[in-house]
């Protein structure tokens, strides 16, 4: 159950960062039109709330909010490295014309 609780708050992080324009035009080439972005906002806030529900349900309500904010903790730094050290698929730099010389 911690573990299920660790990957819904990292799921939660991932969307809530592929919200911002950076990490979407980073990874899918284009900024997110408004319906997108809240769409994977919402999708991050529920996945945040529902990451309650394992901790609390594997530690009891004593250790569960101290296991949620552990695994919110983790969540939110491993969703950081995801984003911004694996390298993305997409070229966020313009490509410029080759010069060709004489």
């Amino acid at each position: 159950m911690s573990v299920l609780s660790l990957m819904l708050a990292t799921a939660a992080f991932v969307l809530l960062g592929l919200a911002t324009d950076a990490h979407h035009r980073r990874r899918f080439g284009a900024c997110p039109d408004a319906r997108r972005r809240r769409k994977l906002r919402t999708g991050g806030w529920l996945a945040l709330v529902a990451s309650t529900v394992p901790a609390i349900l594997a530690r009891g309500w004593i250790f569960g909010p101290i296991l949620y904010v552990g695994a919110i903790m983790a969540g939110a730094g491993i969703a950081f490295l995801t984003l911004n050290f694996i390298p993305a698929r997409t070229d966020p730099r313009p490509s410029r014309p080759s010069v060709k010389g004489p």
